[in-house]
């Protein structure tokens, strides 16, 4: 957390003297090309280059380097890998312009790439602006399989990162992925892709701890936001101010897929809202698969026009078989607190839970849901959970399992 002070601290001094040096190195693209016309620049090189200098600490100053893309500079790249351990105490990346991959997948060289833009094992990293990032990732869904498309952005084993108000454009598949890092700070961001787009997912989040996802719009084809253990597990997430439509919701999972024993734990979505998705607040688990998720919260959360506003599905296949039976995924402690708005189904509330593990502690409070087609009545669908509700607008059943069922109204307006 000190390393994560420093970096904050960090954000004032750039963003008020940048121009001043202030003991930085201050490095810029044009710094690094040996072709003084320009002409028939290769900038996948020159990035490179430019990274060297960053993670060696190249330049002016006494301090950590910062590299500055201007709001007048574009530039085409194929993918890049931007690797540590870096010399310098903190790296500093300011896109304010434009920077694209070519338009054509086989224009990239390495069309096997795991991802567009790569930071690995990286401390202290901090990228902000006002710029784009775009992949041309609409030529990839026509022609290539989701499998082997890249993501756009992936910080991987990194610790100590903040990234900060760009725009990411159509990502080939993942907008961005962070795996395996620590300490992690995206805010600020607008990723945007059709709502056809396929597996166009925003953020997903992956084997990594103390993660926040701060003030940021997400369009996407799939989840917004997934949240998925890996060996290892991920816990301290914390989504706030979330902005998610169209797309699938915000999810935990899916987890539990093939031999991997996946948990997540210690969730918060918090003050985030839905419009024309599939889903709201999610948690989804392969059955037969193997993991725990708990400890998980989505509170003040605003739904319009969505088609499951809360969902938990352990019976989760995405077309995929070979489940062991008898194993689950555990879910409990889940908590669903003041959540309000329209349901495109008949269906606002499904847990789908397993008939072995079942879902256990599930606690509901002060949900107000409504039809998003005037008139008609709203329905939950509950199968083997254990659910605490309380001010709660559509009746829940849950056959098996023991509940305590208020209903009230009207509700108190939420704040």
């Amino acid at each position: 957390m000190k390393c994560l002070k420093t970096l904050f601290s960090m954000i004032i001094l750039v963003s008020c003297h940048l121009e001043y040096g202030d003991g930085r190195r201050i490095l810029r693209i044009k710094d690094f090309i040996t072709d003084t016309n320009h002409k028939n620049v290769d900038y996948s090189q020159v990035f490179q280059k430019a990274w060297k200098g960053l993670c060696e600490g190249e330049g002016e100053g006494t301090g950590g380097s910062s590299l500055v893309i201007n709001e007048n500079e574009k530039y085409t790249i194929q993918p890049q890998l931007f690797e540590g351990p870096c010399v310098s105490s903190y790296i500093h990346i300011q896109i304010d312009g434009k920077i694209e991959a070519p338009k054509r997948p086989k224009q990239w060289g390495n069309k096997r790439t795991e991802s567009w833009l790569m930071f690995k094992n990286v401390e202290s990293l901090f990228i902000n602006g006002s710029g784009v990032l775009d992949p041309h990732g609409e030529n990839w869904w026509r022609s290539v399989r989701h499998s082997k498309r890249p993501r756009t952005l992936s910080f991987k084993q990194c610790t100590d990162i903040i990234y900060n108000g760009l725009t990411q454009y159509n990502s080939p598949k993942n907008h961005i992925s962070v795996y395996g890092c620590t300490n992690a700070t995206l805010s600020n961001l607008t990723l945007l892709a059709p709502e056809k787009s396929p597996n166009t997912d925003g953020i997903g989040i992956s084997l990594s701890h103390n993660i926040r996802i701060l003030d940021s719009s997400i369009q996407t084809g799939d989840d917004c936001i997934a949240i998925t253990g890996g060996r290892g597990g991920s816990s301290d997430i914390n989504i706030t101010r979330v902005a998610c439509g169209p797309g699938h919701g915000i999810s935990i999972g899916s987890l539990g897929k093939g031999d991997i024993d996946d948990t997540v734990e210690n969730v918060i979505v918090r003050s985030c809202s839905f419009w024309g998705t599939q889903n709201g607040a999610r948690i989804k688990t392969w059955h037969g698969g193997k993991g725990l998720a708990k400890n998980i919260l989505f509170e003040n959360i605003t739904v319009t026009n969505t088609k499951y506003p809360i969902i938990i599905d352990q019976h989760y296949s995405n077309g995929g078989t070979g489940h062991v039976k008898g194993n689950a995924v555990k879910v409990s402690d889940v908590t669903f607190r003041y959540i309000e708005g329209t349901s495109a189904s008949k269906i606002a509330i499904k847990l789908d839970c397993d008939e072995n593990q079942g879902c256990h502690n599930i606690v509901m409070e002060h949900i107000k849901l409504t039809s998003a087609k005037p008139g008609k009545k709203l329905s939950a669908y509950c199968k083997f959970a254990d659910v605490k509700a309380s001010f709660v607008n559509i009746h829940i059943n849950c056959g098996l399992y023991p509940q305590l069922l208020l209903l009230f109204s009207p509700l108190p307006k939420i704040i």
